[in-house]
């Protein structure tokens, strides 16, 4: 994935609530579990 990608995908990520984020961790898609687990970092200052 290049550089580019990356940030689009983890600001797309990071539109989601707390709550979708979470529900975003049960993924079987290892891509999305990664960012959601990014975002949600993000989004409670941990």
């Amino acid at each position: 994935m290049k550089r580019a990608e990356f940030v689009e995908k983890r600001g797309a990520m990071a539109k989601n609530s707390i709550l979708e984020l979470i529900d975003l961790l049960d993924s079987d898609d290892l891509p999305t579990r990664f960012f959601a687990e990014m975002c949600l970092r993000d989004a409670t200052n941990t």
